[in-house]
């Protein structure tokens, strides 16, 4: 029976088994999950993956429904490695090509165990200036044909105990996933595969998507006035072991570095990374950066805490109402980028207010974090708004707190002190630190208005050039900020951790 693997939220303190019906047929968890609903009644919307052999090759095997929570994390930690790379011995490696019945070939490549261990202990030991240790695991593919390296589990969980901050880069000719030791849950796959970690294989996919998917992804591209660059490419991370498979697909709050490599030059203000959803047809943004290579091509850089199919889009967007406004090529780039609409598809109203929850579901947006509409749990705010899914992924990644009396006040314009905080606490969420002491807001004349609970973050974010006052002396913390503002507040905010050019 091919096996269905389904990734969320759940609680360990609940009893009550939940049955999902899966294509005509039905399958009861095999652990408990807590889903929060006043009625006791919630309608689940699930993506699975069915790990039977897929079409481009690779390993699958049967067994029962299993359940596996993401891996828990403190902070969202980029990864971003300088440290001197060490390669791994690939001389005994196996390889073994196969190919389905549309032709798509995969190359399986195993990685000897020995000469990772060695790599792994030689890049611990060295001088890596603070940085992570960092391993190079090269294969050499004809472009546009799958790769799956196969990595011994239990070398990791080795490594991941003397190294825990190392990262395997695997490198084909296509893209490079660049994998923390620190995001596999060791213990939780020994205890859902049934087996040791001997016994279990960590797969890594880099692969291009097909040529009927690449369709589906022009065509939905144009239907926003976009254009896909290159083609998309389909990022996964499974384990394999008694003959069952789990697909790794949530990372906590780590994000992950992949790379792509476009063959033309890129503008980098035009161009965003999208992740793909097969199901809807959506795109989403990426924190991406774009860097122009010496023989002409395009290093495409991306992080997101989980897998999925990714591309590359152009578009050129403006609205009739920005065309002489200050904010003007802020607002274009962003709207580029997929981060913000205008009001309607010509209008923007720049100066217009824009509410916390306008504003909290661009800050998600521009993170890469998944809607979670269980954790908005505000008395405010009802699972149907549409601002929901994005208060709850705030919540878990700990940008907004709401009010004492329990409210979020999601249609409360905001102002421009808890625009700062927020915009604080999302520097943290993006790996970056930023000393921000209260004394810098001495050059304000009304820094004695700005509440004591936003004064730190107030100064982080002016330290970090993110906001700046309404004049040179002047804040205005209590202000409502227009759409503008907050707009060129986002884009400060990607540019300062690295997440756009």
């Amino acid at each position: 029976m091919p096996q269905l693997l389904v990734r969320g939220s759940y609680s360990e303190n609940n009893n009550h088994p939940v049955t999902f019906k899966v294509n005509g047929g039905s399958a009861t968890s095999s652990i408990a999950i807590a889903f929060q609903a006043g009625a006791n009644i919630t309608n689940v919307i699930l993506t699975a993956t069915v790990a039977s052999p897929p079409s481009n090759g690779g390993g699958g095997g049967g067994g029962s429904v299993i359940i596996l929570p993401p891996k828990k994390s403190n902070q969202v930690t980029p990864i971003d490695s300088k440290a001197n790379p060490v390669e791994v011995d690939t001389s005994k490696n196996v390889v073994k090509s196969s190919k389905d019945a549309e032709g798509h070939v995969t190359n399986s490549v195993t990685q000897d165990g020995a000469a990772l261990t060695s790599a792994l202990k030689k890049a611990a030991s060295q001088d890596n200036h603070g940085d992570a240790p960092i391993v190079y695991i090269t294969f050499d593919n004809p472009s546009g044909e799958a790769v799956m390296f196969n990595i011994s589990a239990s070398v990791l969980a080795e490594a991941a105990i003397t190294a825990p901050s190392a990262i395997i880069s695997l490198q084909t000719n296509d893209g490079e996933y660049s994998l923390p030791l620190s995001i596999i849950d060791y213990a939780m796959l020994v205890k859902n595969l049934g087996t040791s970690s001997e016994n279990i294989s960590i797969q890594v996919y880099i692969s291009p998507v097909h040529a009927d998917i690449n369709t589906k992804i022009r065509a939905n591209a144009q239907g926003i006035s976009s254009s896909q660059l290159g083609s998309a490419f389909d990022f996964s991370v499974k384990a394999v072991g008694n003959g069952k498979t789990v697909e790794l697909n949530s990372f906590g709050s780590t994000y992950v570095a992949r790379t792509i490599v476009l063959t033309t030059p890129v503008d980098g203000t035009h161009a965003t990374v999208v992740l793909y959803d097969p199901v809807t047809g959506q795109f989403s943004f990426v924190p991406a950066l774009f860097g122009k290579q010496s023989d002409g091509s395009t290093k495409v850089t991306f992080k997101r805490n989980g897998n999925s199919i990714y591309t590359v889009l152009s578009s050129t967007k403006t609205f009739d109402d920005v065309s002489e406004h200050w904010a003007k090529s802020d607002i274009e780039l962003m709207a580029n980028k997929l981060i913000v609409n205008g009001v309607t598809d010509s209008k923007f109203a720049p100066e217009s207010n824009i509410t916390r929850a306008e504003f909290t579901a661009l800050l998600v947006r521009a993170l890469g974090l998944i809607p979670d509409t269980a954790s908005a749990t505000f008395i405010d705010v009802k699972s149907s708004d549409w601002f929901a899914g994005s208060i709850g992924a705030a919540v878990q990644a700990k940008l907004v707190s709401g009010f004492e009396d329990g409210s979020f006040q999601p249609n409360a314009p905001i102002t421009r002190e808890q625009m700062a905080v927020m915009v604080a606490k999302a520097l943290g969420a993006a790996g970056k630190t930023v000393e921000g002491q209260a004394a810098l807001l001495s050059k304000f004349n009304d820094n004695s208005q700005i509440s004591d609970w936003a004064k730190v973050s107030v100064a982080q974010s002016v330290k970090a050039g993110i906001i700046s006052g309404m004049t040179d002396s002047t804040f205005v913390p209590t202000a409502n900020a227009s759409r503008a503002q907050a707009v060129v507040m986002l884009k400060r905010l990607l540019q300062y951790a690295q997440f756009i050019n």
